[in-house]
């Protein structure tokens, strides 16, 4: 059986390496399944303390996808066929503390660390995405955090980068609907700078083998920087679709309730299919997710990093334990009837008590899978 992710090491002109990681599950769209965290994390820790290496890419196999987010459906067995709270709790927090941890080292790799775009960039795929220094897209990446389909939450730090968006409501409008963007979506929205076609993938790898690189390590980020800058050509992409919706975002973040939020969204007039596809996911999509994404963007605007996955951490244990998960998964990714039974079925019905119970952290202080972030680099 094949690796689920491979590791290579590629040396370059001048005796440095570049590290390759190269995400291995096209046909399941790379879904993060448990396996794979340790992999990353252990190589990915190798690597941060070893002087040869001056960058690392990573990419994955395939045409479709990047990463289609994490291994919802493996989880959701999981619980479906553990026997008691306890376990299961200790099933989850096994998972997403994994899972957020090799996100959490990516942002705080220390070397420069190009993520390669190509395809379905959705859930956990974005927060690998998005914890990479160099962060490319090409004219075939979609971007989406679509958990409200399936009663989860945006997580893998979207309460971090969700709330630094530089586009007021903009969002809001993306966690409540799951709406997928493009490539110059995510350059109006700053996840990406770099705008390349797929084909040239080939042609960086063999141009950061042929950088002459600079002694000095504080150097390599601006390095990579000019060289992807030499690859930009964005006269293969589509148009964005946000932009011509501004106003209307900025209207939502200036709401002063979710029922008001929801109002609008729904009640808006427009001739976009775009726009309307995401509002469908809105309207079919858990009430309960669409709580606590409000609570992400409104409540925890100024969380650090890590606190935002410890966060994230406390609510996935809960919302797997008590929420919309378990039926939200059956019923897209199981049975695939569509037809979820979510446990309030609207969002003005859910109790604000509930809604603060799943923000309640199961674990005091030290105990917290994720205490030890706060002492990382």
């Amino acid at each position: 059986m094949e690796a689920s992710v491979l590791f290579d090491e590629l040396t370059t002109n001048d005796g440095h390496v570049i590290g390759l990681i190269t995400l291995n599950k096209a046909r399941q769209l790379h879904a993060l399944s448990a396996d794979m965290f340790p992999l990353l994390r252990q190589q990915l820790l190798a690597w941060q303390t070893d002087k040869r290496v001056v960058s690392v890419l990573l990419t994955s196999t395939g045409e479709k996808a990047f990463c289609a987010g994490g291994d919802v459906k493996s989880l959701q067995q999981a619980l479906v066929n553990t026997v008691g709270n306890t376990a299961k709790q200790q099933a989850v927090s096994e998972y997403f503390t994994a899972e957020y941890q090799v996100d959490y080292l990516l942002h705080n790799f220390g070397k420069p660390l190009i993520v390669w775009g190509d395809g379905i960039i959705m859930g956990g795929g974005l927060g690998l995405f998005m914890g990479a220094s160099h962060r490319v897209v090409t004219e075939t990446a979609r971007i989406a955090m679509p958990e409200i389909t399936i009663g989860l939450f945006p997580d893998v730090g979207a309460t971090w980068f969700l709330n630094r968006l530089p586009q007021p409501g903009v969002g809001l409008f993306l966690g409540l609907t799951g709406a997928s963007i493009n490539a110059r979506d995510a350059k109006y929205l700053g996840l990406s700078e770099y705008l390349i076609p797929s084909a040239l993938q080939a042609k960086l790898l063999t141009e950061l083998r042929a950088l002459d690189w600079h002694a000095d390590m504080v150097e390599h980020p601006t390095q990579v920087d000019t060289l992807l800058n030499t690859l930009y050509d964005d006269s293969l992409f589509a148009a964005d679709n946000l932009s011509i919706h501004q106003e209307f975002f900025t209207g939502l973040s200036q709401k002063l309730n979710l029922t008001a939020v929801i109002n609008e969204i729904e009640g808006h007039q427009h001739h976009s299919d775009w726009l309307q596809k995401g509002i469908n996911k809105l309207l079919l999509g858990s009430p309960i997710s669409a709580h606590i994404l409000y609570q992400q963007i409104t409540q925890y605007t100024d969380l650090s990093l890590a606190d935002c996955f410890r966060l994230e951490l406390d609510i996935a244990v809960n919302v797997c334990l008590h929420g919309d998960l378990v039926e939200g998964v059956r019923a897209l990714l199981v049975d695939k009837d569509n037809q979820p039974d979510w446990l309030y079925k609207k969002i003005d019905h859910v109790p604000m008590s509930f809604v603060d119970s799943l923000l309640l952290s199961p674990w005091r202080g030290s105990a917290h899978p994720l205490d030890m972030l706060k002492f990382a680099s």
